[in-house]
């Protein structure tokens, strides 16, 4: 339950949320203006308002990098706890870069948000960290509770 409560929450912060640019702008626009394919261009630049202490820019930077970084955590242990398969670092990480490379095609696609390589980055080390918390004993405990059904039950 707590799952789809993640997913559909998700689904509506990433994609619903905001509103396409499709109005206002052409792809050739919106590729200039809303896409970064350099590692660490956004973050450097949103760190440096942070220590600018920007009164513009400095809650959207702060916002933006943990909001990135938090927001697949939950994955991190929904994952694994629902698919065994996903309990596997290896496994885990490819499916977790790969769910990421989705959101940001399809914010991409449907012009809504941006395509930032950063955004990557951001999404896949908060999920890797979830991941990691999976390792302690209380979250074992809590989110790996395997319910089997005997017959007859």
């Amino acid at each position: 339950m707590f799952f789809a409560v993640y997913i559909a929450a998700a689904l509506y912060l990433l994609f619903f949320m905001r509103r396409s640019v499709w109005a206002y702008y052409s792809y050739g626009e919106y590729f200039r203006k809303n896409t970064n394919f350099v590692p660490f261009l956004t973050i450097r630049e949103y760190i440096g308002y942070l220590r600018t202490d920007d009164a513009i820019f400095g809650d959207v930077s702060f916002v933006n990098i943990w909001g990135n970084f938090v927001a697949l955590m939950p994955t991190g242990i929904f994952f694994p706890a629902v698919w065994k398969k996903q309990r596997s670092f290896g496994a885990f990480a490819l499916t977790i870069t790969a769910v990421t490379v989705s959101i940001e095609t399809v914010q991409f696609l449907t012009m809504c948000g941006s395509c930032d390589i950063d955004d990557l980055i951001l999404n896949v080390t908060g999920a890797l960290l979830g991941f990691w918390l999976t390792k302690l004993k209380i979250v074992r405990r809590l989110a790996f509770t395997d319910i089997g059904f005997e017959k007859g039950e």
